[in-house]
């Protein structure tokens, strides 16, 4: 078999569903398929997923995607996958989990966080001397918020106590996925950073730090094995081979969660080379060759998928999720009294809707924060608005100030991302399936200021990045040779007209932020207590 005839089957599993791309030893794609994965939101915080629902789903669609290319599968030498990350899986010894899966979203474990995070000299809800321990050890802490496996795991203990005490691994997404296919208990680099017990300093040797973990009061053993992205695995497991129809000797490579995928994806792997990320959730996210840690904007560069390297990632909350929301609640919400049917190619009906409506949306704000936030601010009691309405405001207004809403977030965490690397972020390049919008690009230009490039492909980024990773750790390719990979599909230059309009709704859209944030957290308090 010719190096071209080889390929590697990459899987990118989301919060709504799993993709499966079939790529080149290069990243070039073959073809895609995808499946829904469906998510829980608890009135309590919670925020779940099945994780065997995410391997049924994954299994479904590589078939579905095997079945319809032309590639034999016996050309399939790897197998790689990105996940969403900052979730957590108790399983058992024989890796079955014992709950459904806390993913990046859950919150309930924030109580339980702060307590062991505080102390008698706080600073933002941090103990001093410990979160100097934890910035100068891992280059960040454990959210407040409770969105992470730090917090995930507390919660198991002391709120499920039986399932703790069953618990053999506490697995993170892409952990869980890697089980699947090899029957390994492993983390990679990257996945282990949310747990907060691994010491970061040498990002090539990554390794738990007993005294971080004695602090954390999860078990020791409850940790799974660290390993580099690249590393090979080993084969896949003779059944799942067997279920997909491929070679048993078809190898596993450890892959990473979605931002560090990503930004291999986009092509953006040198220093300073930026890419956003447009999903579920966002983030803007640059490769560094330091450790650094800004806990005002709630920003690190933490270990990648390059293991001599740090990955700069600012991540926003919910970004692609508010069209997700607009569709599902506002727009072809089915219920009794009102019932329509959603266009079947929603999203490009919604990008002809935007375009309808001038930049700046003729006055109407949206905040974009349906969970809370992250960064710059980590702030969980936050809540979206559609603010500045009148009546000859029109549905392509709002549809379009969402659109702005979610660039105008992204300006807000640009600022904090080019201070803490000291140099602006120009050229940027677009990536995930709202990269596919040329209004929101053309969007993003004017309100951050700054050229996008939109990446061919881009709703594949996370898909494409795994699969150049496996490339890499098979000895294929380097990630120096990435950015030739990668081709741009478009680029949006700024238009300069819409500079003072962009310059002015920003300034509103921080300051909604500031005169409104005590009344979001004291309204979502006794909603919390209500229903505690």
């Amino acid at each position: 078999m010719s190096n071209h005839d080889k390929c590697i089957l990459a899987i990118d599993l989301g919060t709504s569903g799993a993709k499966v791309g079939l790529f080149t030893i290069y990243g070039d794609a073959l073809g895609w398929n995808s499946e829904p994965v469906p998510l829980y939101i608890l009135p309590n915080g919670g925020a779940e997923q099945d994780a065997t629902a995410w391997w049924r789903a994954i299994v479904i669609a590589a078939n579905r995607l095997l079945d319809q290319t032309r590639a034999p599968r016996a050309d399939v030498i790897a197998v790689c996958a990105s996940t969403h990350g900052f979730g957590t899986v108790p399983v058992d010894r024989a890796g079955n989990g014992l709950t459904r899966a806390l993913i990046w979203l859950d919150t309930r474990g924030a109580e339980h966080t702060r307590k062991i995070a505080g102390g008698l000299i706080n600073i933002d809800g941090y103990a001093l001397t410990k979160v100097l321990q934890w910035i100068r050890l891992t280059g960040g802490a454990p959210f407040l918020s409770g969105k992470d496996d730090f917090g995930h795991a507390l919660y198991i203990k002391h709120e499920l106590p039986d399932i703790y005490r069953r618990t053999h691994k506490f697995l993170d997404v892409l952990d869980y996925i890697n089980f699947r296919f090899t029957g390994r208990f492993v983390t990679t680099c990257d996945s282990v950073i949310a747990r907060w017990v691994t010491d970061n300093r040498r990002p090539e040797h990554i390794t738990y730090h007993d005294g971080l973990i004695r602090r954390s009061t999860i078990d020791r053993d409850k940790f799974p094995d660290i390993v580099r992205s690249i590393d090979v695995l080993g084969p896949l497991l003779p059944q799942v081979a067997d279920e997909l129809g491929l070679r048993r000797d078809t190898q596993v490579v450890a892959g990473a969660f979605d931002v560090p995928a990503a930004a291999i994806g986009s092509g953006a792997v040198d220093d300073y080379a930026a890419h956003i990320y447009l999903g579920t959730s966002s983030w803007i996210a640059t490769h560094l060759p330091f450790k650094k840690t800004d806990l005002a904007t709630v920003m690190a560069s933490l270990p990648c998928a390059i293991p001599d390297r740090f990955l700069l990632m600012a991540a926003q909350e919910t970004a692609g999720g508010n069209l997700t929301w607009l569709r599902d609640n506002i727009l072809y919400h089915d219920d009794a009294l009102l019932s329509t049917k959603t266009p079947e190619n929603f999203f490009a009906a919604l990008n002809h809707v935007a375009a309808q409506a001038p930049p700046g949306s003729r006055g109407v704000l949206y905040t974009p924060w349906l969970f809370g936030e992250r960064t710059p601010v980590d702030d969980g009691w936050i809540r979206a608005g559609i603010h500045n309405l009148s009546l000859e405001n029109t549905r392509s207004d709002i549809v379009r100030a969402v659109l702005e809403g979610v660039a105008l977030n992204t300006r807000w965490i640009l600022g904090p991302v080019e201070k803490f690397c000291g140099r602006p972020m120009n050229p940027i390049r677009m990536v995930g399936g709202g990269a596919n919008s040329n209004v929101w690009c053309q969007i993003h230009a004017d309100v951050l200021n700054r050229a996008i490039r939109q990446v061919k492909e881009p709703i594949l980024a996370n898909a494409r990045g795994a699969a150049l990773i496996a490339s890499v750790g098979l000895g294929y390719t380097r990630f120096n040779d990435v950015p030739r990979h990668v081709q741009i599909q478009n680029e949006y230059q700024p238009n300069p007209a819409h500079r003072k309009l962009y310059d002015k709704l920003f300034a509103e859209f921080v300051e909604l932020y500031k005169q409104n944030r005590k009344i979001y957290e004291r309204l979502n308090r006794v909603r919390a207590v209500k229903r505690g």
